[in-house]
């Protein structure tokens, strides 16, 4: 989908940053909708159709974390959520399993603003299409089955990307090599990949994919279009089970809104 023919919903409690977004959004002809809390955007996506959710975190009356929450829930269709924040803590790993795909600070300018947006809206297989250059490591694993690794939440599949074991300890935001051999379904996939999250005290990993080997990139593909609303799996068989994450601070960057 082109950004020009998408139907945004703004969530932010401050009055001016809704305007400076519908204006930027505007110019790209967009359809524009905005509510300054939760429970406002929640009446609007339940009542018509919202291609990009690009929500606050800290809001009066509810804030966008529970927001995202209600939506999953409530199973309600919206084809990307993207976080806008100063700061706001929360679950990493919880907000990616509940769809949440960026997570962008303020202050911020208008053209990565804007290249969010494009970039979410998107076909995935458009997205994986590019090799990068050399990521930072490559993690190679062999696992049973697809099947199995799922059954044992040793490897799960989210629309974005997917949540695996590994005891290689792996930092947030590095680029790294994946590739993961299914030895009893002779399929391997092949990929570059962002760290979104890594729980070190379960030995398991978020990526969100950037690459996918042609090799891999039908079977994978079909396999995020199945996940269609988890970003990236918390990959627990049991999400009240295991240990906790820690909480994450976001901060804004020295940039200006422009």
């Amino acid at each position: 989908m082109r950004l020009e023919d998408a139907t945004i919903l703004v969530v932010d409690d401050e009055p001016d940053l809704r305007e400076i977004f519908s204006v930027w959004l505007e110019r790209e002809r967009c359809t524009v909708l905005t509510a300054s809390n939760g429970v406002e955007a929640l009446s609007i996506l339940e009542t018509g159709k919202v291609d990009v959710l690009l929500s606050d975190i800290r809001m009066p009356v509810m804030g966008g974390v529970e927001l995202v929450r209600q939506v999953f829930e409530r199973k309600l269709e919206v084809s990307s959520i993207i976080f806008v924040s100063g700061f706001g803590v929360m679950n990493l790993r919880e907000m990616y399993s509940l769809g949440v795909e960026e997570l962008i600070e303020k202050p911020l300018n208008r053209q990565h603003l804007l290249q969010v947006l494009g970039d979410s809206l998107k076909e995935r297989a458009e997205s994986w299409l590019m090799p990068l250059a050399e990521p930072v490591e490559e993690i190679e694993l062999v696992m049973e089955s697809v099947a199995g690794a799922e059954a044992t939440c040793q490897f799960q599949m989210g629309k974005g990307g997917c949540c695996f074991a590994s005891d290689r300890r792996l930092t947030e935001g590095d680029t790294i090599g994946l590739s993961i051999q299914f030895a009893r379904d002779g399929q391997r996939l092949k990929a570059q990949g962002t760290v979104r999250w890594f729980d070190g005290g379960g030995s398991q990993a978020g990526v969100s994919f950037v690459y996918l080997d042609p090799s891999c990139r039908d079977w994978v593909a079909a396999a995020c279009e199945r996940a269609c609303r988890t970003f990236i799996p918390q990959c627990r068989c049991d999400a009240s089970a295991g240990p906790s994450v820690e909480a994450v601070l976001l901060t804004g960057r020295a940039s200006t809104l422009k």
